[in-house]
């Protein structure tokens, strides 16, 4: 019971973590698309996907640091994850 509870008080310092740096990274992104519009930049070149294609929006993930790289769909309905090597 003792090392569940160290590994609960890991992970939820994790998660803390992960969520700041998300925010973080929200507020890069907001900052920079302002500074894009207001240097004159065209709105429309920000939309990088179709919004309403979700076979579009891809995930690259390194297990090993970049050595490896797979690629899957950011939504995977099947249950299973598919990965593709890169």
């Amino acid at each position: 019971m003792r090392t569940e509870y160290k590994q609960i008080v890991k992970l939820s310092a994790e998660n803390g973590k992960l969520k700041e740096e998300n925010t973080k990274l929200r507020i890069a992104l907001c900052n920079l698309r302002d500074e894009f519009l207001n240097m004159g930049g065209d709105p429309n070149q920000l939309e990088l996907f179709d919004k309403d294609d979700v076979s579009q929006l891809k995930i690259y993930e390194s297990p090993d640091g970049g050595e490896t790289v797979y690629e899957r769909y950011f939504v995977d309905y099947s249950g299973v994850t598919k990965r593709k090597l890169r």
